[in-house]
């Protein structure tokens, strides 16, 4: 027989705390014939008892008085126990009266969902030992559609407008949970409000926070126990999206394991669904386990029993099938490494393409043979590299065979053979590059394409992930290249908002060091920014293009935890800010890379940057002898330049090697815009769902 919440609370009365034995039995019923009982034998209720000694659990016995038949139920730890006796060390204190005036009446046992129920016989009692005779068979009683938990050091708060009140957690069930409030400071009585934003706490760290109904208050209940449920079905943490990412349906080789973060039981499920941003679980109702509004902070999803990714999730809905009493729950991912939200990409993807893989090992020498047939490495670009070609060898080796978290790649493979290429690296703290972007023909299809709806269903789902911080994506292109400037540049102009996806344009070529001198005429100095100097920067910036170069690369800001990770990986990374200024006024900045030689093959990201903020004052001769200064930095020969605006150069008499666009997309909200621009734009296929 399925009981209300006011039965579940007042059956408290045999939870696992001695400081409250004892306490009268409330559920009178469980004492009687309902319909709802079978029996069980002597030998399974022995098996039980044993199984509790082993783990420490407890029973509940009920003391019947003598004289006026009032029932109560006294906490006891049973002792190893065979044939018909049972000895049992009982949870006296000093609220427990004289049980001389007591006999033992019934053993009980609760897990939750059903109660064992027993009738003994003392046999003897002796300070807390107490030694009884078992029946020959017990009846076990089903009290609950759902099961209830007993939980330990959950702190509660409980909020309506200013007013809060503490307590602790005393138990739950997915649909509702009891409350023990604490004695507030001030003396004053609780108020008991019908709704309140409640918080639960373990150890510190948050694992629910929700909008909850009081379901019954402590006037009705003993022991100061109030009873709230989720006033929600559904949470909506992120804002709903007009395009998802995939999700794969029945995805049975998928699994879930964590702690309860109530009770800390080891909790495994197999997985309904699952994409990028979430997953659901199916489960009979009485196994269900979990509450809207639920956080787990360490959660594992398992593939195929091999593949595991970790992250942190939240409840976020709960449906259920009153016929066949099934309960789906969805939990939305709120965080993961880059690693694990990589693999689980990967995984996901698969069902959409077998070809496609991300971060994947890959063979050094199909991928070098991939760069040269596809004209990715031409002849200008290797004659650059040639000096350095060990180093550069090296460099990607432990790029795509050690697969650090500051780099990702995607690939387009069949039969072993690389027909698709794209990547991205970690550049600045808050910004990823997306670069090597090449293909070559696969039959009928169109791999470009293929590799570039990955890396756009890589990006539109880690938005929401601080682990591994893409604020914002972007890339260099040649804008005379009118296919990729149509992917990145027409979204910005159809965009048509700076602080969404911004282009700007530069001037590229090589510096030969021993062009140039390092004396800067009188006047003028080169020196390492300071605070001031970056709001100089920014202000220009921002009227002479408003876009997004300055928020990305966060100049202004230490680059040491990046600096930290790259040479965690056995990898390189470094980014400094100089100003030339004339008598105290500036002239240029200079932002110097560095980066391993052909981390990035323009070595983008081992060059010098150059923002110009007075060209008819700031002649070449003046500038290349402050390049000249800076040419410590970099070990070649000839250093990389990138010079805005990009017609200084040419004004100034310069030849240019080449003009590269620098396309930037704010990732939140942006990405989803972007999806949507790409799908029209070039019929990408893109799968929408309706949940997480």
């Amino acid at each position: 027989m399925k009981k209300d919440c006011k039965t579940l609370a007042n059956d408290l009365s045999h939870n696992h705390s001695a400081s409250r034995s004892p306490r009268p039995l409330q559920n009178k019923e469980l004492l009687t014939t309902t319909g709802t009982e079978k029996a069980f034998p002597l030998n399974k209720l022995i098996n039980k008892l044993n199984h509790l000694n082993f783990t420490d659990g407890a029973i509940s016995i009920i003391f019947r008085h003598k004289q006026n038949q009032q029932d109560i139920l006294i906490k006891a730890y049973p002792q190893p126990c065979m044939k018909n006796q049972l000895t049992c060390r009982l949870a006296l204190d000093d609220t427990v009266p004289d049980l001389s005036d007591y006999l033992p009446h019934f053993l009980m046992i609760d897990d939750g969902l059903s109660t064992m129920v027993a009738p003994v016989q003392l046999l003897s009692l002796h300070e807390q030992m107490l030694t009884v005779k078992l029946p020959e068979e017990g009846l076990i009683k089903t009290n609950r559609a759902t099961k209830r938990h007993y939980c330990r050091d959950i702190i509660c708060e409980i909020i309506q407008d200013d007013i809060k009140q503490g307590g602790t957690l005393v138990d739950f069930t997915p649909n509702a949970f009891c409350i023990r409030l604490t004695e507030r400071e001030d003396g004053k009585a609780f108020a008991h409000p019908e709704t309140a934003i409640i918080t639960l706490l373990q150890n510190n760290t948050k694992c629910f926070s929700g909008s909850c109904r009081l379901v019954r208050n402590s006037m009705s209940m003993p022991n100061d126990i109030v009873v709230y449920a989720p006033a929600d079905e559904e949470k909506q943490l992120f804002p709903k999206r007009k395009i998802r990412n995939p999700r794969e349906h029945n995805a049975a080789s998928f699994s879930v394991k964590f702690h309860h973060p109530f009770y800390q039981e080891h909790i495994e499920r197999d997985i309904f669904d699952v994409s990028t941003s979430g997953f659901s679980i199916k489960v009979n109702s009485d196994e269900q386990t979990l509450m809207t509004g639920m956080i787990i902070p360490e959660l594992t999803i398992i593939y195929a029993g091999v593949a595991e990714m970790k992250c942190s999730a939240q409840v976020v809905y709960r449906s259920e099938n009153r016929e066949s009493h099934v309960v789906q729950n969805g939990l939305a991912i709120t965080d993961m490494d880059i690693r694990s939200y990589s693999r689980l990409n990967h995984l996901v993807g698969t069902h959409l393409d077998a070809n496609a893989h991300i971060s994947t090992t890959v063979d050094m020498e199909t991928l070098w043979e991939f760069f040269f047939d596809t004209g990715f490495i031409y002849g200008e670009k290797y004659q650059h590299l040639y000096p350095h070609r060990n180093a550069f060898k090296e460099t990607y080796r432990k790029l795509y065979q050690d697969n650090p978290d500051i780099a990702r790649h995607f690939t387009y493979e069949k039969n072993g053979k690389l027909y698709g290429h794209i990547a991205m690296v970690h550049a600045y703290e808050p910004a990823w590059v997306i670069h090597h972007y090449s293909a070559k023909p696969l039959e009928s299809r169109v791999p470009g394409f293929l590799i570039l709806r990955q890396i756009i269903h890589f990006l539109n789902g880690c938005y929401r992930f601080r682990s591994f911080g893409i604020e914002y994506v972007m890339t260099y292109y040649r804008p005379d290249n009118r296919v990729v400037d149509k992917v990145f540049g027409g979204f910005a102009r159809e965009l048509n908002n700076p602080k969404g996806s911004s282009l700007d344009l530069f001037s590229y070529l090589h510096f030969d060091k021993s062009s140039s001198h390092r004396i800067l005429p009188a006047g003028f100095m080169l020196r390492q920014c300071l605070p001031g100097d970056f709001e100089i920067l920014k202000a220009f910036y921002e009227k002479s293009s408003g876009g997004l170069l300055f928020d990305s690369f966060r100049l202004d800001l230490p680059m040491e935890p990046l600096e930290d990770t790259f040479h965690h990986a056995g990898f390189k990374r470094s980014c400094q800010t100089y100003c030339l200024c004339h008598n105290d006024r500036h002239l240029a900045f200079f932002i110097v890379n560095q980066s391993d030689i052909g981390l990035n093959l323009s070595d983008l990201l081992n060059s010098i940057t150059i923002l110009i903020m007075d060209e008819k004052e700031l002649k070449w001769d003046t500038l290349s002898s402050a390049i000249k200064m800076l040419d410590h930095f970099y070990e070649t020969e000839h250093i990389p330049l990138l010079v805005y605006p990009a017609h200084y150069l040419n004004g100034q008499g310069i030849d240019i090697d080449k003009h590269y666009q620098l396309w930037i997309v704010k990732n939140d909200p942006y990405s989803e815009q972007y999806t949507d621009y790409m799908v029209r734009k070039f019929r990408m296929k893109y799968s929408s769902v309706t949940k997480i």
